[in-house]
């Protein structure tokens, strides 16, 4: 194992054995989404990304920065490549607060990871921020995925490919959908064109979320918000609440 997968692992202080399997990716999966947020900030201040290996190592794991979904996938899938995981990229259309009538081509783009354990194959994705699954979920059509009280299922068909659900209020949202060519050049990673600073974690009791200068606490059922008034309050609340740091 080389020294920067040494720190890779540091940093999301996983501990254990590195012998390839479902328990050991998803034991992976949840400690990466615990650790390295979700942030939009590069694009939102207008800063160049990079999606090369050693630029998102540097960018993540030394500045202690996060991602978006297609930086957070893309070293997501190395560190789990190096460890002797199978891994394909695929590039989805992300539904989420987007209407069913909305034109594809207005649908964000995403970028999740399927892993192939045992000839099944598993969705492992480190790059939605926000509710999704902490777990891989297979790709089973008509599977249901319970993570507490978190509820999501994979259906298919022919007009929209895999689809992955999520349970709210009693009803069935897609959170995401892919086909199974979606790697192609086609695809190309498209960057939100979002102009507002966002950032979001998933912590072992709930999730931390910002939007501009609103800070949200979620832990269990409780709700507590924070509203920043200046530059050095924010910074602040970016790093005590993110560990980000942008000086």
């Amino acid at each position: 194992m080389n020294s920067q997968i040494k720190q890779y692992l540091r940093l999301i202080q996983f501990q254990g054995s590195l012998e390839p399997s479902i328990k050991l990716l998803g034991q992976l999966q949840t400690k990466h989404l615990h650790t390295i947020p979700y942030e939009n900030l590069d694009v939102a201040l207008k800063h160049d990304i990079s999606f090369a290996i050693p630029d998102l190592f540097q960018k993540m794991i030394i500045q202690l920065r996060g991602g978006n979904c297609f930086e957070l996938n893309i070293l997501f899938s190395w560190l789990l490549r190096e460890l002797g995981f199978s891994v394909t990229n695929r590039y989805a259309q992300f539904w989420r607060n987007n209407e069913a009538d909305t034109p594809v081509e207005d649908v964000p783009m995403h970028q999740l990871l399927l892993v192939n354990f045992n000839g099944q194959s598993y969705i492992s994705d480190v790059g939605v921020g926000a509710l999704a699954p902490c777990k891989p979920v297979p790709l089973i059509a008509g599977h249901q995925h319970r993570e507490g009280n978190e509820l999501y299922k994979i259906e298919r068909d022919e007009a929209n490919g895999w689809m992955l659900y999520e349970l709210t209020k009693n009803n069935w949202r897609l959170l995401y959908s892919f086909f199974d060519d979606a790697n192609d050049a086609k695809f190309a990673p498209r960057l939100s064109k979002q102009k507002n600073k966002i950032a979001m974690i998933r912590t072992p009791r709930g999730r931390h979320t910002m939007l501009n200068n609103e800070f949200r606490i979620y832990e269990g059922y409780s709700l507590t918000t924070y509203t920043t008034h200046n530059e050095k309050e924010w910074r602040q609340a970016l790093h005590r609440f993110f560990h980000i740091s942008l000086d």
